[in-house]
């Protein structure tokens, strides 16, 4: 009986076991912010919940807080490590920086989410197709490693959405 037993309680922890990891892979996984590009939304510490689910059944948006697999050159090949940024340009639009200010499509981008306007300006660049443009809400100088220097990134490597802040003081991600 102590057998039947013990193999239950294996089986259903197995079970536990591979319902996590596919959650974790496919739906939802948690990670903590690592540096200061992203304040002052998002500060260095603070543990956020990622929608994996939300691109694959819907498209990415202008404003996104999306978490990415930066290039292999700029972290180096053998470094797992993700970036957190909003998406800021989608393919086929025309992004420009030019008196501290973001121009999309012409238009001067409204960011309520920055505390600081951009000393360096940025010639007019188009999005290509399946690549986005992403910056850290902090715009000081050297406040965040984004597309103004790596360039736009491929969809692909976006992870997901981030959604909620977990810890400290839970709050959406705005």
């Amino acid at each position: 009986m102590a057998r039947k037993e013990l193999w239950s309680w294996l089986k259903t922890i197995i079970l536990a076991v591979v319902i996590a990891l596919l959650i974790r892979e496919y739906v939802l996984a948690f990670y903590v912010v690592d540096g200061s590009s992203m304040q002052p939304t998002l500060k260095n510490g603070q543990m956020v919940a990622v929608n994996k689910m939300g691109y694959r059944i819907g498209s990415l948006e202008r404003g996104d807080v999306a978490v990415f697999e930066p290039p292999k050159e700029i972290v180096g090949s053998t470094e797992e490590r993700v970036f957190i940024k909003r998406i800021i340009a989608l393919p086929g639009d025309t992004i420009e920086i030019k008196d501290g200010k973001v121009f999309l499509n012409g238009e001067e981008l409204a960011e309520t989410y920055i505390d600081a306007v951009m000393e360096q300006d940025m010639d007019p660049i188009q999005i290509a197709a399946n690549t986005v443009f992403v910056m850290g809400d902090n715009r000081h100088p050297r406040g965040s490693w984004d597309s103004r220097t790596f360039g736009p990134i491929p969809i692909d490597t976006i992870l997901g959405k981030a959604e909620l802040v977990i810890f400290p003081n839970p709050h959406k991600v705005r």
